[in-house]
C-alpha cells in the first residue's frame, strides 16, 4: 500500500493547537486505523517540528508500522523553501503527501499574534523596559504586515512539493476540512478551551505594555497582571474596536488580494448582513 502524509503547515493563530490536540488526543483511534501521529505526550502538542529537514530514515521511522502519517506544526508555515531534504525524502519512500494550511481574516489573526507575542516575550519585555521592541500597536500591526508573506510561504510549499495535493481553508472549517482526509476514524472533536491556546484580550495586552512602559511598576505586579489575564479571554475585550478591525484589513488588504489571485481563497473579513430596512431602503 503506497505510503500517504498529511502534513499541516499552520498558520499560527489559526487553529493549529486546537488541531493537534484533536489528534494527540485521539492518538490510538488513529493508530487502530492505520493512521500514525507520533507524539510522546509532553510538551507542544504538534509533532513536526523540523520536518523540513527530515531524511527519509527519520520520515520512515515517524510512519512505524502504519501506511498513514498526520503530522502538524504551524512554524512550517514559512519553511517551505527549506523542505528541499523532506521533499527528497517523500520521494525514497514513494509517500504521497496531502497538505493542508487554515487562515482567518488579518485582523482577526493580528489580535491573536498581539496576544501571543505578550504570552510569549513578557518577561522579556520586563527585562527591556518596553512592550513588543518598543512598538505602538499600529506599528506592531504595520511590522507584521511587512514581516509576512502567507502567499510566498504557501507557494513555496506548493513548489518544493509538486505533486502534492494542497488545500487552503478557513480555520473555521478544521473539522470539515480534515475529518475527510483521515477517513471515516471515530475521533472525539471536542477540546477544552483552556488547551487551545486562547488568546488574551487585547485591551489586557494594552494595558500590561503600558505598565512595562511605564517604568514604576514592580515586575512582580506586571506578573501578576500577565496571569489574571490568562483567565479573561472569554470576556469582552473593548481592545477590539471596529475601528481597529478596519484599519487592521485595509493593511492587510494586499495579502489578502495575493492569497485570492495565488489560490482562489477569499480571506476577507465577512461583512455583517444589512439589516432588513436598511436592505429595503436601499433596494
Amino acid at each position: 500500500m503506497t505510503r500517504s502524509i498529511l502534513l499541516h503547515i499552520g498558520m499560527h493563530k489559526c487553529g493549529s493547537t486546537y488541531l493537534q490536540q484533536v489528534l494527540l488526543r485521539n492518538q490510538a483511534a488513529l493508530a487502530d486505523a492505520g493512521i500514525a501521529y507520533p507524539h510522546d505526550g509532553t510538551g507542544h502538542p504538534g509533532n513536526a517540528a523540523g520536518i523540513e529537514t527530515a531524511r527519509a530514515e527519520r520520515l520512515a521511522a515517524l510512519f512505524g508500522p502504519h501506511d498513514r502519517l498526520a503530522l502538524s506544526f504551524e512554524d512550517l508555515i514559512s519553511l517551505g523553501s527549506k523542505a528541499r531534504p523532506f521533499a527528497r525524502a517523500v520521494a525514497e519512500l514513494g509517500a504521497e503527501v496531502q497538505i493542508v494550511a487554515f487562515v482567518r481574516p488579518f485582523s482577526e489573526y493580528i489580535f491573536g499574534d498581539y496576544s501571543q507575542m505578550m504570552k510569549q516575550h513578557f518577561r522579556t519585555y520586563i527585562a527591556a523596559g518596553a512592550g513588543y521592541g518598543g512598538k505602538s500597536f499600529q506599528q506592531f500591526v504595520v511590522s507584521r504586515s511587512r514581516q509576512m508573506n502567507p502567499r510566498g510561504w504557501m507557494r513555496a510549499w506548493r513548489e518544493v512539493l509538486p505533486g502534492a495535493g494542497f488545500t487552503l481553508a478557513s480555520h473555521r472549517a478544521i473539522r470539515a476540512t480534515v475529518e475527510p482526509m483521515l477517513g471515516p476514524v471515530p475521533l472525539d472533536w471536542e477540546v477544552p478551551r483552556h488547551l487551545t491556546n486562547p488568546s488574551l484580550r487585547t485591551e489586557d495586552c494594552d494595558r500590561i505594555a503600558a505598565m512595562i512602559a511605564a517604568g514604576d511598576v514592580p515586575g512582580r505586579r506586571i506578573v501578576e497582571a500577565v496571569k489574571a489575564a490568562l483567565h479573561l479571554p472569554s470576556q469582552p475585550d473593548s481592545g477590539r474596536t471596529e475601528d481597529r478591525v478596519a484599519w487592521i484589513e485595509a493593511v492587510f488588504e494586499h495579502h489578502n488580494a495575493a492569497l485570492l489571485e495565488e489560490f482562489g481563497y477569499d480571506n476577507r473579513l465577512p461583512q455583517p448582513a444589512a439589516a432588513p430596512e436598511a436592505a429595503k431602503g436601499a433596494a
